[in-house]
């Protein structure tokens, strides 16, 4: 019984302790999530109006994220190098919502082979756009 006992507790404070914040929580994380699972539906969609619904989703969360700044801008003082790098955010930003914009022209015109060319433009844009805003973790 005794030898129980400490593994359990250690187990039921393990439990008690609150989880730290997560950088995934942030609103533009949120965004970013609801981006990619409209675009993870869409690029296996066969439906032109399904996939117009899901492409104007993607369009949506890149409206709503294009004012939020990517967390590696939060501690960065206000500046010259803080400027260029939010105006280059909203540009990709901009840019995908434009991609977005074709994909959904490209399903409403039931053009599904532009469709797939255009989901690889995305694919390398999120690359680029990741590369370029999210820091690597040491």
């Amino acid at each position: 019984m005794k030898k129980l006992f400490l593994p359990v507790m250690l187990l039921a404070t393990a439990c008690l302790i609150p989880a730290p914040a997560r950088a995934d929580d942030s609103p533009l994380a949120k965004q970013m999530e609801a981006l990619d699972d409209a675009y993870k539906a869409f690029r296996r969609e066969q439906d032109p109006a399904k996939g117009a619904a899901l492409a104007r989703e993607a369009q949506d969360a890149v409206l709503k994220a294009i004012p939020m700044a990517p967390s590696m801008f939060d501690g960065m003082p206000d500046g010259e190098a803080k400027a260029k790098g939010l105006a280059s955010y909203r540009m990709q930003m901009g840019q995908l919502f434009v991609s977005l914009c074709e994909v959904e022209a490209a399903f409403a015109g039931k053009d599904l082979t532009k469709v797939a060319e255009l989901v690889k433009t995305l694919k390398s844009q999120k690359k680029t756009g990741h590369d370029d805003f999210i820091p690597e973790e040491e």
